[in-house]
């Protein structure tokens, strides 16, 4: 009896399957993280720059009104330009500032509801619903 528990505390066979037991959760948390804020950053990125676009886009229009349209058509046709940001999750409110010096604010809020970052968001409670990003341009 002594010699058979000896014996099976010296076997070393099902050490790799342990350790990779081990180890599999923490892999596969680091990668899950590095693909969520990814996302999260390139979408952020592609809004500022999408933000940034349409505010210099209205710079050509001559009145309020015209630059606030240009600013609006170049918004609604962003699948063309940004494929990574899904066309109906984006707020835009485009503000014209009258003032000495004219000028537009484009601020885009981008609904998370369906991304990586929203399950992330499930686990973490990060209460991160929405990205906000905006450009402001003087004339």
């Amino acid at each position: 009896m002594m010699t058979r528990l000896r014996s099976f505390l010296r076997d070393e066979s099902g050490a790799t399957a342990v350790e990779f037991a081990l180890v599999l959760p923490v892999l596969l948390s680091l990668l899950f993280g590095i693909l969520c804020f990814g996302q999260y950053f390139a979408i952020a990125s592609s809004l500022q720059q999408l933000a940034a676009e349409a505010a210099r886009h209205s710079v050509s229009g001559l009145g309020d009104s015209e630059r606030e349209g240009l600013a609006s058509d170049y918004l609604t046709a962003i699948g063309e330009r940004f494929t990574f940001l899904g066309s109906d999750k984006i707020t835009p409110t485009i503000t014209m500032i009258d003032g000495t010096v004219p000028a537009i604010e484009v601020s885009l809020s981008y609904d998370l509801t369906g991304t990586a970052v929203d399950v992330a968001d499930g686990f973490l409670g990060l209460s991160i619903p929405t990205i906000t990003r905006s450009s402001y341009l003087a004339y």
